[in-house]
C-alpha cells in the first residue's frame, strides 16, 4: 500500500498558546516519531488531515508526509497516524502523533474494516451488530492493503464471524482468534416474545396430559 500523500511544514514554536494560535488558522500540532532522533513537531492543516480520518483507510491511515521546512526544502516521510485527539466538547481534531516507518520493515496495523452485503439473517429479521471496525495486523507497510473488505453476507441469525474466519494474505493478526468481529442477533423483543410463547406451550402440553389423565380414570 502506499502512502496517503499528506503535507506538512515542521513548527519551531512550541507551547499551548502557539498551538493554540495554529488551531484558530486552521492547522493542527502534531508530531511524528520513531526515526531515531528527536521527535519532530509539524503542523498540518485540519481539513486535509480529517479527509484522510474519514477515507476508508480510517483513522490510523499510512500517509506520505511532505514535510517542509523554512527554506521551502520538501522531505518525504512514510508514517502510520499513531493517535488523534479530539476536543471531548466539539470533537474537533486538536492534535496528532505520527510513527515514522520503512516500507520493508514490520509494523502493527489497525486497518479499518469495510463491511459488505446484506447478512442472511438480517433477512430474517435479525440485527447486525459489529464489534470491532478495525483489525490489528503485523506486516510491512508495502504490503499493507488500505483497508479489509469483509463479506458478511453469510451470517444468519446467532450466528458470528470470529477472528480466526478472516485472512490477510503476508499478514498477521494480534487479536484473540475467537474474538467476534461481527454477529446477527435476533430483537430483544423477538426474543421475549418467543420465551413467552415456549412458557405458554409447555403450560398448554401440561395441561392437555393432566386433562387426558383424568379422562383415563
Amino acid at each position: 500500500m502506499k502512502g496517503l500523500p499528506l503535507k506538512c511544514e515542521i513548527r519551531h514554536l512550541k507551547g499551548s498558546r502557539n498551538a493554540n494560535r495554529l488551531r484558530r488558522q486552521g492547522f493542527v500540532p502534531a508530531v511524528i516519531y520513531g526515526m531515531g532522533e528527536d521527535n519532530i513537531s509539524l503542523k498540518i492543516l485540519k481539513h486535509e488531515l480529517s479527509q484522510i480520518m474519514h477515507s476508508k483507510s480510517g483513522e490510523h491511515a499510512l500517509v506520505e508526509l511532505h514535510m517542509r521546512d523554512e527554506s521551502g526544502e520538501e522531505k518525504k516521510l512514510l508514517a502510520l497516524i499513531k493517535e488523534v485527539q479530539h476536543n471531548p466538547v466539539t470533537d474537533l481534531i486538536i492534535h496528532a502523533d505520527f510513527e515514522h516507518v520503512q516500507a520493508d520493515r514490520p509494523v502493527s496495523f489497525k486497518l479499518h474494516i469495510e463491511f459488505i452485503g446484506i447478512p442472511e439473517g438480517v433477512k430474517n429479521g435479525g440485527i447486525f451488530t459489529p464489534h470491532f471496525h478495525e483489525l490489528e495486523v503485523l506486516c510491512t507497510p508495502k504490503n499493507a492493503p488500505e483497508f479489509v473488505e469483509l463479506d458478511v453476507s453469510g451470517i444468519d441469525l446467532s450466528d458470528s464471524i470470529h477472528v480466526k474466519d478472516i485472512k490477510i494474505p503476508n499478514a498477521e493478526l494480534l487479536m484473540d482468534e475467537e474474538e467476534v468481529i461481527a454477529s446477527v442477533v435476533k430483537p430483544r423483543g423477538v426474543t421475549e416474545v418467543e420465551e413467552v410463547e415456549e412458557v405458554e406451550e409447555l403450560e398448554e402440553a401440561e395441561e392437555v396430559e393432566r386433562t387426558e389423565g383424568k379422562v383415563s380414570k
